[in-house]
């Protein structure tokens, strides 16, 4: 695997998913991310999973998926002393970030001033819910909020009529993660060449934007939201789900009907509805949706998804089965190209890019609280007599 941040210093001072996932990718590319916690509760991430919002297990995969790779530093960041620590290992570090609010960095003493006062080339990445300015930018926002309900997505999804969608734990947080990740490997870039650090702003509300600008800009544009629509009222019947014979659901995504329509025809047995006069074209199979639907809801029902997948493979169209979040561990594009990887006894999902043929496999899983303290502070230049000092202070553990 190619390390292509190796030697890169990360300091991380976040909680949550948010943020972490911004370092867990870091990590995995070959930054050396260092994670400042609480000394006593750590990162609340440690405790989601009692939460009751996703399922308890002996392995507490949330910690581990955001924080695999990193070095815990425990440090009371109420204390002067604890802010001082921040500050001697932000002057080695070349990426500092937070998604800590305003009033609490202007209060601990770690805004962008702070932290480039003591490094002037620091890439500072500061995230939250609804960004920097306006109004609400101190408004906490998990991503349930500032992404999901705020951006549109649970307005705009599922069946007419029905209340606002749900989201999916992390969704927000993991997708604006991988973003802010490549935002610094760009700041990287850019003081590679110039010197010169960088100030980079990225919120919840920004990402969900970016992932729902479609439906964003329609709206904007033809000054009408593209309406929830039922599956048995889609504008394209190739471009749908339907259920099979054995109770599973499948996707037709064939956007531009006409190419696949002979081939799908023969999938399903009924070359005589290639030439039938009612679905003949792109668009009379537009125009007559609902009946194409009905028929097509009729056919696949009388063959199981096995049958269902050699035929339409065959037949050289484009699908794919609907999986249940549980099929993904085994599924054989999944293992075929390692997207999940193996770290010590865990498995984890692996950060999307993928260097020179491999995946960006993580090196450790998430750390114990505190477990770097001594090793990452020795490293920095303090010595025993004045760690020992700053534990019975209560500074550090």
């Amino acid at each position: 695997m190619t390390l292509l941040l190796e030697g890169v210093r990360v300091l991380e001072v976040a909680e949550m998913l948010f943020a972490p996932a911004a370092g867990a990718a870091l990590a995995d590319w070959g930054a050396d991310v260092t994670k400042i916690e609480h000394p006593v509760r750590g990162d609340r991430a440690r405790g989601v999973m009692a939460t009751g919002v996703i399922p308890m297990t002996k392995a507490n995969y949330l910690w581990h998926q955001a924080n695999r790779g990193k070095k815990s530093v425990a440090v009371d960041l109420n204390t002067p002393r604890g802010v001082e620590i921040v500050y001697r290992l932000a002057e080695s570090a070349d990426v500092f970030f937070t998604n800590f609010l305003t009033t609490a960095r202007r209060r601990i003493g770690i805004e962008y001033e702070d932290i480039a006062k003591v490094n002037p080339k620091i890439i500072y990445l500061r995230m939250n819910g609804y960004g920097p300015r306006g109004a609400e930018s101190e408004r906490g926002g998990y991503d349930y909020a500032a992404f999901w309900a705020r951006a549109g997505f649970a307005a705009s999804l599922g069946e007419p009529g029905a209340g606002p969608t749900l989201q999916r734990p992390g969704l927000g947080d993991n997708t604006g993660g991988i973003v802010g990740a490549g935002a610094v490997a760009a700041a990287l870039f850019y003081r590679e060449k110039t010197g010169q650090g960088t100030l980079i702003d990225m919120s919840l509300l920004a990402t969900a934007m970016w992932v729902n600008s479609l439906d964003i800009l329609a709206a904007y544009y033809s000054g009408m939201t593209i309406p929830r629509l039922s599956r048995k009222e889609m504008g394209n019947p190739l471009w749908n789900g339907y259920q099979t014979g054995d109770g599973r659901w499948l996707q037709l995504v064939m956007l531009q009907t006409d190419p696949y329509w002979h081939g799908f025809c023969r999938a399903l047995g009924r070359p005589d509805l290639e030439h039938d006069p009612r679905f003949d074209s792109h668009q009379a199979r537009c125009d007559r949706n609902r009946e194409l639907i009905d028929l097509l809801d009729g056919i696949f029902a009388t063959r199981p998804l096995a049958e269902w997948a050699r035929a339409l493979d065959e037949n050289e169209c484009l699908w794919t089965q609907v999986q249940e979040a549980s099929e993904l561990s085994t599924d054989p594009q999944v293992v075929a190209n390692q997207y999940m990887v193996a770290v010590d006894d865990l498995k984890l999902i692996a950060s999307p890019p993928q260097f020179d043929g491999h995946p960006a496999t993580p090196r450790s899983p998430g750390p114990e609280l505190g477990q770097h303290t001594e090793e990452v502070l020795l490293a920095a230049g303090y010595n025993w007599a004045q760690l020992e000092e700053l534990k019975e202070a209560k500074v550090i553990i």
